[in-house]
């Protein structure tokens, strides 16, 4: 699955209402998987909306960049303060690096 040092450092992060029980190896790659798709979707998205931006800004379109910047805005404040996902008890909390 994960390099040992990653596991160590992915274990740490990982709580549970089951205090003190190790997930079971199945439930971390879920977690992982999980944690992976979140932060993919959250770039993928930063990314193409800055770019559209930056497209709608040389294109000279006020409506677009404005409709643009509002779904922007929208993606940041739906990271802004992380994400929890969760899996049979337990849970990991995701930060995102939003500007």
């Amino acid at each position: 699955m994960l390099h040992p040092t990653h596991e160590q450092h992915f274990m740490k992060k990982i709580k549970s209402a089951k205090h003190g029980r190790r997930p079971s190896r199945q439930v971390l790659q879920s977690l992982y998987a999980q944690m992976t798709m979140e932060y993919a979707v959250f770039h993928f998205n930063k990314e193409r909306l800055q770019r559209m931006i930056d497209q709608a800004l040389d294109q000279k379109d006020p409506e677009r960049f404005q409709a643009l910047t509002n779904q922007y805005n929208a993606l940041i404040g739906e990271y802004k303060f992380g994400k929890v996902i969760q899996e049979q008890g337990y849970e990991v909390e995701l930060d995102f690096k939003v500007k």
